[in-house]
């Protein structure tokens, strides 16, 4: 097995009031949009504010790894906060290894708080975690657990981190679109 466990936290300013950065960012497909090597899968069960993340990447150049994720969104706009949870009532996940990938079900969630600084700036902190157990790929088998493990450690702490940051570039740059259609509304 792999051990697939990280998490990050962040913190950025964002260029508008804390209203108008939550409502951005509470439209989840268009967050995910934001998040590099993570995807929205549609089922047709999913109750309204349910989704099904799809995290996919390529390590060591060979490795396959596919691991999905059901999430829960909750907007505390009371206290500024957005709550993607780990749900588990979903159709599941069928687990499936090959000599160079493997796929099973997963565990994302993340935090948002949003923070009003001034008149037109928000103070944005996220904290993103990522948890899965997949078989290891039939082509690591050789390897011995420790090894794989302390791979697998490094790995997911950089790739987390490379979400986080991929995250903050991405949202910051198509927000002053986004910004310019809600104004032609």
């Amino acid at each position: 097995m792999i051990k697939i466990a990280s998490n990050v936290k962040i913190s950025f300013m964002f260029p508008a009031d804390w209203e108008t950065a939550f409502t951005y960012y509470s439209h989840i497909p268009r967050l995910v949009e934001h998040l590099p090597h993570i995807d929205l899968t549609p089922l047709e069960t999913m109750a309204e504010g349910e989704y099904r993340l799809y995290y996919h990447t390529v390590e060591l150049g060979r490795y396959h790894i596919h691991v999905y994720c059901d999430i829960q969104v909750e907007l505390d706009w009371e206290n500024h906060t957005i709550h993607l949870l780990a749900v588990n009532n979903f159709p599941p996940v069928e687990t499936n290894v090959t000599i160079n990938s493997t796929s099973t079900r997963g565990y994302y969630s993340s935090v948002g708080t949003f923070a009003a600084v001034g008149d037109d700036e928000t103070r944005i902190e996220y904290t993103l975690q990522l948890k899965a157990n997949p078989p290891r790929p039939k082509g690591m088998r050789l390897v011995p657990g420790k090894i794989v493990d302390m791979v697998t450690h490094n790995i997911t702490t950089n790739r987390m981190k490379e979400i986080a940051d991929g995250f903050i570039k991405n949202s910051l740059q198509s927000f002053p679109a986004w910004r310019d259609a809600q104004k032609g509304l």
